[in-house]
Formats: C-alpha cells, sequence, structure tokens
C-alpha cells in the first residue's frame, strides 16, 4: 500500500505539474487549437482525482460543493478573457490571463504539499479532505473557464488569421 500511495501521490504532482506546463499560450498570448485549451484542464482534473481518491478524509459533501462552486466560478471567469479567433483553423487566442495559470500553480502546490507531507515526512492527515476538497475546486473552475471560453466567448470572437503556436507580436 506504501507503494501505491507514493506512486500515486507523484503521479498527482506530474499531473499538476503537466497542466501547469501546457498552460503557456495563456501567457504567451499564442493561438491554440481546441485540444490545448482542453488539455490542461483535462490534466487538471485527473490530478485533482488522484488527489480525492488518495485523500484520507472522506467528505463527499464537501467535494461536491468545491467541486459545483469551482465550476460556477469558473463558467464566470471564462467571460472575461478577450477572445480572438480564426474560425477556418479552428485556433483561438486570449489576451494575456495569469487566473487560470495562478490555479494551476496553486494545484501543483497542493499535490506537492500532499506528497512532501504523506510521503516524505510521513505525517498523518487529520482526515477532514480540505486538501482534496481544494484541488476539486481549482480544478473544477478550470474545466468552467475552458467551458465558457470555448462554447460561448470564442464563437462570437472577431476573427482573424492566426498560425498555430504564434503570438501576434
Amino acid at each position: 500500500m506504501q507503494i501505491l500511495s507514493f506512486v500515486a501521490h507523484l503521479a498527482a504532482v506530474f499531473l499538476a505539474a503537466l497542466a501547469l506546463w501546457s498552460m503557456r499560450q495563456e501567457l504567451n498570448e499564442t493561438a491554440a487549437s481546441r485540444l490545448d485549451w482542453v488539455i490542461p484542464a483535462a490534466l487538471a482534473v485527473a490530478a485533482a482525482a488522484v488527489l480525492l481518491v488518495m485523500s484520507p478524509g472522506k467528505r463527499f459533501e464537501l467535494w461536491v460543493v468545491a467541486i459545483f462552486v469551482g465550476f460556477a466560478i469558473g463558467l464566470g471567469a471564462g467571460l472575461l478573457p478577450t477572445a480572438i479567433k480564426d474560425f477556418s483553423l479552428q485556433l483561438v487566442r486570449i489576451k494575456r490571463s495569469w487566473d487560470g495559470t495562478i490555479a494551476a500553480a496553486l494545484l501543483l502546490a497542493l499535490a506537492l504539499a500532499r506528497f512532501v507531507t504523506t510521503e516524505l515526512m510521513g505525517r498523518q492527515s487529520s482526515g477532514y479532505g480540505v486538501l482534496a476538497a481544494l484541488a476539486a475546486f481549482l480544478a473544477a473552475y478550470l474545466s468552467g473557464r475552458v467551458v465558457t471560453l470555448l462554447l460561448f466567448n470564442a464563437p462570437k470572437a472577431i476573427h482573424l488569421d492566426m498560425i498555430r503556436g504564434q503570438s501576434e507580436r
């Protein structure tokens, strides 16, 4: 069981780090496909799922509330960035946005905190499930943000010819 726990927490850290790394199109203001926008949210959901499963405190009601609140706030946050879209190549670009990157960085910090405290320090969790709830909140926030951005904000954006991976500058 110790090996499984170690590997699972390490996988959560790895998935959260990949989620943060894959959000680089937001900071660089580069054009990205729909898949490029969905991958960070999917990786964040996977990292949060690992943390939920491995959480010693099984507080399902707290987790459900965190997921719904995070998704609702994410839906609202997806309305904020100004999107530009290339309708022929299905590419979307937004002006530099920090909220998604901060959420992914916080998720990575939570995964690292769980890994270090549980696996390296051997500290026992208090069993409230708060860390897993926060991870679920952040993953739901990123998911809701991408849903609104791609399904509501981008379709009504102005058209601009773009090349994938290149910025406006």
